[in-house]
């Protein structure tokens, strides 16, 4: 009986003991499974190409939507084969670019644009002056930034559209 009793007692023993070392284990793992699922989501970066960039900024002024439509939005898409097109506010472009051998060099010609006339003239017309000053670009996150000669702040800024 007291052999019974001792191996009844032993096994009591290593299993209080078992469990006091596997509960730091068991913590780390639920702390583990619950941080998993914090990460943010990370979308990819969108190539120069083929993405159709909505612009956000030109200087110092924020862009939200065009003067006459909620839905009509100022975008540029640069294509693979050096083409640019897009939307003003009031009309649409055309254009060429090319990317230079060094990384982040972007030249973009003048854009021929229709020419109707609208309430945001002066936007626009600063909105396409801008394109053939461009010497650089970088694409940070979802955010297109073009940048003139010597400047540190872009001049342009477009969203990546979803």
């Amino acid at each position: 009986m007291k052999q019974g009793f001792r191996a009844a007692s032993y096994i009591s023993c290593l299993h209080r003991y078992i469990h006091r070392l596997m509960r730091p284990f068991l913590l780390l793992a639920v702390v583990l499974f619950v941080l998993s699922g914090c990460q943010k989501d990370v979308q990819p970066t969108p190539p120069l190409q083929q993405t159709r960039w909505m612009l956000s900024q030109v200087d110092d002024f924020s862009i939200s939507l065009s003067s006459y439509s909620d839905s009509y939005r100022t975008y540029v898409q640069f294509g693979t084969d050096n083409t640019t097109s897009g939307l003003t506010p009031c009309n649409s472009f055309v254009g060429t670019y090319s990317l230079n051998t060094s990384p982040g060099k972007l030249s973009i010609s003048q854009q021929a644009a229709t020419r109707i006339g609208c309430p945001v003239q002066d936007l626009e017309t600063c909105y396409l002056a801008a394109f053939p000053r461009t010497v650089r670009y970088e694409v940070v996150g979802q955010e297109l930034r073009l940048y003139e000669t010597g400047t540190p702040k872009p001049h342009l800024i477009f969203t990546a559209a979803p």
